[in-house]
């Protein structure tokens, strides 16, 4: 069981941890660019970044597919009183609307089709975070279908279009201890 007040303190949602995990390193990293507004969480499982955000101040529509990880969320937004929204969908035929969202966050999860929709649902000067898995990443394990993989430089040219703040990509150290091949960005409309 989450602790309440604990919970409620943290400003990056650490404290939820014991529930759901800590929030990406990459968005934790760069959270306090995050203060009021709507942000769309991409495959959000149990919820880790929608309440980083959500502490941050941010509403959060939280996406994925699976049921039960939103049941675990809901639970825990309600109990912490968080303005998060679970949101059961397929994500390949998820509607997007333009400029609807001030914070669009996809960690884990690769789609290279839906890329181009999420940047038309980004509002101007808002702000999106893509945190995932480069090619080499199927030396060390999981995933390893290249599908879900990105080749250097390929998150870059995916975001084309959008001024990029902050771009990195190599061997990292996960929220784990774990070793993983990362390409990391955040990016605004301009």
């Amino acid at each position: 069981m989450t602790d309440r007040k604990s919970c409620r303190k943290s400003r990056d949602g650490r404290h939820c941890a014991q529930s759901v995990g800590a929030p990406s390193a990459f968005l934790s990293e760069i959270i306090e660019r995050f203060r009021s507004g709507l942000a769309l969480d991409i495959a959000a499982g149990r919820g880790r970044n929608s309440l980083a955000l959500a502490h941050a101040g941010m509403a959060v529509v939280a996406v994925d597919y699976s049921l039960e990880a939103l049941t675990v969320l809901q639970g825990i937004a309600r109990s912490n009183a968080l303005k998060i929204y679970p949101l059961a969908a397929d994500l390949t035929d998820f509607p997007l609307r333009e400029q609807c969202y001030d914070a669009i966050v996809v960690v884990n999860f690769l789609d290279r089709a839906l890329i181009p929709r999420l940047k038309g649902a980004l509002r101007d000067g808002g702000l999106i975070v893509v945190d995932t898995f480069l090619v080499e990443q199927a030396q060390l394990g999981h995933p390893r279908n290249p599908d879900f993989l990105l080749n250097h430089a390929e998150l870059r040219e995916l975001l084309g279009g959008l001024e990029i703040l902050l771009y990195r990509e190599g061997l990292i150290r996960n929220e784990s201890g774990k070793d993983e091949w990362r390409a990391s960005a955040l990016a605004t409309r301009r």
